[in-house]
């Protein structure tokens, strides 16, 4: 005999819900959609992560606790599971703390995971969200998908962008969204070498930003963020600017606190004159690498480095 759960009071189902593992509560969400609004009001607040992959021929849905290590997970084998007429492969861990749901198809692809989106996220809009496009995926898709989540004010952590092809007009939209809403954004999508970008005043602010091809990056459009990641093509940056950076970074002139910067225009020779000022500490060195130990104004203890093409600025943990 089953506990007629939605028989009691509005209270004690959310007590109920808020005690279950991660697998009871998704499979109670697809019992109805009376089911799923009561999971969408009692999971509390960014106690969950939803992460979202969106691929040419399907889509898949993973969800678990904030912070939870799914590399680690022993999973089940695959079981079908229907909802929004579509039939989902559906896997947990053995724990019963990570569901993984996934679904394809040869025709109607969007429309389905477009169903498929909505329904998972609006049930789990208290969650952590992240979105992966992943190559094949077609960009105003994922645009439209993009601004569907922030037009319902769902809390959108990050967004990894991995369409090889995408228009500069895309780019640009996406660059202002994230930025708007405070998302962060990796981009691995290649624009034509005369692209630029039109900040907002003040300049972008992300706490973090990642983007394969930078040829198009005009770096103090983006001092204002906290971690940036430019991997390939950035424009060639004087040994005098990058010194003037650093300062700025001691001085909290800027908030950048972490980067990596294609460097291949910097020789191993310039690093000491790139650190000069900063600290009166010696440089390190270890075969290739070069590194610089020194406080921002606030106290953070920071290194810089140089080693292999890259300038690399971390926080220092020793």
């Amino acid at each position: 005999m089953s506990f007629p759960l939605r028989r009691l009071p509005l209270l004690a189902i959310r007590e109920v819900i808020k005690s279950m593992n991660t697998k009871e509560m998704f499979l109670f969400s697809l019992a109805s959609k009376k089911s799923a609004n009561f999971v969408m009001s009692s999971i509390p607040k960014n106690s969950l992560s939803a992460e979202f992959t969106f691929q040419r021929d399907g889509f898949l849905f993973e969800l678990m606790p904030k912070g939870f290590r799914k590399q680690a997970v022993d999973i089940l084998p695959e079981v079908s599971y229907k909802t929004e007429n579509e039939s989902m492969l559906t896997r947990f861990s053995i724990c019963g703390l990570y569901v993984q749901c996934k679904w394809t198809g040869t025709s109607e692809v969007e429309e389905s995971t477009r169903k498929l989106f909505h329904r998972f996220s609006k049930t789990f809009n208290k969650s952590e969200l992240y979105m992966k496009f992943e190559d094949g995926t077609s960009e105003e898709f994922a645009i439209e998908l993009t601004k569907f989540t922030w037009e319902n004010g769902f809390p959108l952590n990050q967004i990894d962008f991995y369409l090889k092809n995408a228009s500069p007009e895309s780019i640009q939209e996406l660059l202002n969204g994230c930025n708007e809403h405070h998302t962060s954004l990796d981009i691995e999508t290649k624009i034509p070498k005369d692209s630029k970008c039109t900040p907002p005043p003040g300049g972008y602010k992300f706490e973090t930003l990642g983007v394969e091809y930078a040829h198009w990056v005009n770096l103090d459009d983006f001092l204002q963020c906290r971690r940036l990641f430019f991997i390939k093509g950035l424009p060639g940056l004087t040994v005098e600017y990058l010194n003037g950076l650093l300062m700025k970074i001691v001085n909290l002139e800027c908030r950048l606190e972490r980067f990596i910067f294609d460097m291949n225009s910097i020789k191993p020779s310039d690093f000491p004159e790139i650190v000069r000022g900063l600290s009166e500490s010696a440089i390190q060195q270890d075969g290739a690498w070069q590194g610089l130990q020194f406080e921002r104004k606030d106290g953070l203890e920071l290194l810089v480095s140089l080693s292999n093409g890259y300038l690399d600025l971390e926080e220092d943990y020793l």
